[in-house]
């Protein structure tokens, strides 16, 4: 089996991903990079391997926006400080405030750096960017394009990384594991779905951006690629994984009997809807004085103790009130997806919602560059626990630490390579990765239906505890395949994911942000 070998390996295509690619390139550009032992000029070699097709990720899914205080727009009651503030009120001021900081300052910039790039941020009618307000924010800061902002966000990043033809990008490439070989040095194994082929790479630097763990869950907002390959392979390499069980659950998916949950976006509540009960109440202002647009861990719990309480399948959300023009204007894919897969027109019903497992808050534990506690292997994006979302993530700071995060990441890889002297390893042949791993016959659902179960909005310490015996007896009792598949290894890894996660769930002691147990409580 051949080896290559590039300076840098991007593991997933969604905003961090790509964005790193962008930014990789910028600093080389910034610093006029030369390898000290090739000639002058030379680029920096980098990869990008995609699971599926390149824009099969969360970000295309993402709808409200990206939050980031607009500066250009004076004069405005929306500040850095204000940003901050709400992003700290929002994660129980667990969050690391200089990294609060240093993210929402970096947000001008970025936005900046987008609109160059082609994103068709949405203006007003005195050309000024059209700034939506969301659950948890005092202040309207979120750019948005409609509400189908990831869609346009993935395509511009695309676009702009298409226009690079020296980036090395892979779709449909699974990869199977990480080694460190030597300080300076990594191989990666990987698995091409289409071809069946296993190949290893060797990089000095390795920056996964992978994304959430939705499908460990029976019902997610998240893309089917959402298995935490990411946190798998870190964990693996030693690395330090924070408040996995920090799971952010949107209090609005459209309410379904199917494991993909269509998210019905918190800008409509921006714009006005309001969560109801059966009996019509506006409940929300029972439980927070912002009523719907509090945080999504305190309207999440709230929609749950009132399911409860009139012992329903879900609520409902009462878009009727907001102007049709706007619906249509705003909101048109929401419109549309409701009417089709619900048979509800949102202008004149209200829509049935639920809480859906939506966001992983912990994660791969990152420094302010976006490097793990293993040297040289970063993690960004959704994969990563940054610090900036704390013990829940304001709406739509997802995006920006997405962009921010590949930024100061590709500033930081570049530099060190720009100054380091980092022999290329030679060709050599390898033995098929397919030997090295063992993959174990686990029914996936039911690794989703416990997690589901025994870790979901409210928890209890026993059913955590059991949950935990639950997987462990899953893992135990699987047979060991002969021969090797995706399907089956992919699912191999998710039951380790499952137990980090119920693992750090048990350890937790206290609630505070998106994590409640009725046990601590």
């Amino acid at each position: 089996m051949q080896s290559k070998h590039f300076d840098t390996i991007v593991i997933g295509s969604g905003v961090a991903g790509l964005s790193f690619l962008h930014y990789y390139k910028k600093a080389q550009e910034a610093i006029g990079f030369s390898k000290t032992d090739a000639s002058a000029n030379k680029k920096l070699s980098i990869a990008l391997f995609a699971k599926s097709d390149i824009s099969n990720t969360n970000t295309s899914w993402a709808q409200g926006g990206i939050a980031a205080v607009d500066i250009s727009n004076i004069p405005n009651a929306d500040s850095f400080e204000a940003h901050i503030s709400d992003t700290m009120i929002a994660g129980g001021h667990t969050n690391n405030e200089s990294i609060v900081r240093k993210v929402v300052e970096q947000g001008p910039s970025l936005m900046q750096e987008l609109v160059k790039m082609g994103m068709p941020f949405d203006s007003n009618s005195h050309e000024q960017i059209d700034l939506a307000q969301e659950g948890g924010h005092s202040q309207a800061r979120i750019w948005h394009v409609k509400d189908y902002t990831g869609k346009a966000l993935q395509q511009t990043l695309q676009n702009n990384t298409e226009a690079e033809p020296a980036v090395y990008l892979q779709e449909y490439v699974f990869v199977l594991g990480i080694k460190k070989v030597s300080d300076h040095l990594f191989e990666v194994d990987t698995f091409h779905l289409k071809t069946k082929t296993f190949t290893t790479y060797t990089t000095h630097f390795v920056v996964l951006a992978t994304g959430g763990v939705g499908q460990l869950y029976a019902q997610t907002t998240n893309t089917n690629v959402a298995t935490g390959d990411g946190i798998y392979v870190a964990h693996s390499l030693g690395a330090r994984i924070q408040d996995l069980s920090f799971i952010q659950f949107h209090p609005t998916g459209l309410y379904s009997k199917s494991a993909s949950i269509y998210l019905v976006s918190e800008a409509l509540r921006g714009a006005g809807a309001v969560l109801r009960n059966h009996a019509g109440d506006n409940f929300m202002l029972r439980y927070d004085k912002r009523g719907s647009l509090a945080p999504r861990d305190i309207v999440s719990r709230a929609i749950v103790s009132e399911m409860q309480n009139e012992n329903a399948s879900h609520l409902y959300l009462d878009a009727t009130g907001i102007d049709p023009k706007i619906l249509d204007s705003h909101f048109p894919s929401i419109k549309a997806s409701v009417k089709e897969l619900a048979g509800i027109d949102m202008a004149t019903d209200y829509i049935p919602v639920v809480p859906t497992q939506h966001y992983s808050c912990g994660g791969i534990a990152v420094n302010e560059y976006g490097e793990s506690t293993v040297a040289q292997l970063y993690a960004i994006g959704e994969c990563a626990h940054t610090g900036l979302h704390g013990a829940n993530r304001l709406a739509s700071n997802s995006l920006l630490e997405g962009l921010a995060f590949a930024k100061f990441a590709a500033d930081q890889i570049v530099n060190v390579l720009k100054h380091a002297n980092f022999s290329d390893p030679q060709q050599y042949n390898q033995a098929d990765a397919q030997n090295k791993y063992a993959v174990l016959k686990i029914d996936r659902t039911a690794i989703q239906n416990i997690v589901s179960k025994y870790a979901g909005v409210v928890k209890t310490t026993e059913g955590l505890l059991e949950g935990r015996l639950a997987i462990m007896d899953l893992i135990k009792n699987a047979a060991v395949l002969d021969n090797f598949s995706i399907e089956d290894y992919e699912t191999t890894c998710m039951a380790t994911t499952a137990l980090l996660l119920l693992d750090n769930a048990i350890l937790q002691t206290k609630n505070v942000g998106v994590f409640y147990n009725a046990s601590i409580a």
